[in-house]
């Protein structure tokens, strides 16, 4: 299933009677901007979902966790390639910080019909977590495939690997960690990520800025500026 046939059923669920939502959708120029909110006693969500010429483009969703702790997600789509940033804040304060890269074609329907898709499978999910007024990185994994539960792990509790290659389903991933992350990825959809392993106390709150306001409307640019290091 395309990406814009997952986003066009779970607009379209949004508006039947029965369900909780509140939703709209508006046209900017070649922006298609589908909006949908739900609030209830479980979950709290605000959905934005944008295509532009007819493309899956970006989605944008703030969701309240309770006891205070929200959470900010920016996704873009590109070329098959997804990339996908979340904040996690307490007020003003962000407390986490997960990066993920996937692909258009292993993103599936949510079973709950809660969220517009989730992550079948991703090629790198990392994490970071406050240290010292830095946010550093915490946890890596490779290869998830939620189907067959598979999942490699570069550095978790008890696992810390400077380097490592893994082969799942014909992809071949090799990833180096220090003060970067260094990840190879040969197969049908080769390229090469190099993003930081540490960021700045400014440089969380200019992503918590970006995703708080609809600058992410403009693009991946200032997510990559500040993650990707480009080989420096």
């Amino acid at each position: 299933m395309s990406i814009e046939s997952l986003f066009t059923k779970y607009y379209d669920r949004a508006t039947l009677p029965i369900r909780n939502t509140e939703f709209n959708r508006e046209q900017r120029g070649s922006l298609d901007i589908r909006q949908v909110i739900e609030a209830d006693e479980f979950r709290n969500l605000n959905h934005k979902i944008i295509l532009k010429d007819d493309q899956a483009f970006i989605v944008w969703r703030q969701q309240e966790w309770g006891f205070g702790e929200n959470s900010l997600d920016v996704t873009h789509f590109d070329e098959g390639v997804v990339r996908s940033m979340s904040l996690r804040y307490t007020g003003d304060s962000v407390t986490g910080l997960k990066l993920s890269l996937t692909r258009g074609n292993w993103l599936i329907p949510d079973p709950d019909h809660r969220l517009p898709y989730i992550f079948g499978r991703s090629d790198m999910e990392t994490w970071f977590r406050v240290k010292n007024n830095n946010m550093d990185l915490e946890r890596v994994r490779l290869a998830f495939d939620k189907e067959d539960k598979h999942t490699f792990s570069v550095r978790d509790s008890g696992v810390d690997k400077e380097k490592a290659e893994h082969l799942y389903k014909g992809v071949e991933y090799r990833i180096e960690l220090d003060d970067k992350i260094r990840l190879s990825i040969d197969g049908k959809s080769s390229r090469k990520i190099n993003w930081r392993a540490q960021f700045r106390d400014e440089e969380i709150r200019a992503l918590y800025d970006y995703a708080i306001g609809e600058a992410w409307l403009d693009g991946w640019g200032p997510v990559a500026e500040i993650v990707e290091t480009n080989g420096r």
